[in-house]
């Protein structure tokens, strides 16, 4: 995934301070793909790849927090 920018980074920082709701869906759908993840049957790519999404949203979710100061 390709790094984004400060100003992005700032927009991510303060989508977890004004929108915690969807921080907390995106960690939670993480958390679900992680979780269907070994019970995968044909389409193991697939979930594979939704887990690798998420799991950079949320990763940059926060480090936007800390390094802005907002909530994740």
């Amino acid at each position: 995934m390709i790094r984004p920018d400060d100003r992005v980074m700032h927009g991510l920082a303060k989508l977890a301070r004004h929108n915690s709701d969807v921080a907390a869906w995106l960690e939670q759908s993480y958390r679900l793909e992680l979780e269907r993840l070994p019970l995968a049957g044909t389409n193991v790519a697939v979930l594979q790849g939704r887990c690798q999404v998420l799991g950079e949203l949320n990763k940059l979710i926060s480090e936007a927090s800390e390094q802005f100061g907002g909530k994740a």
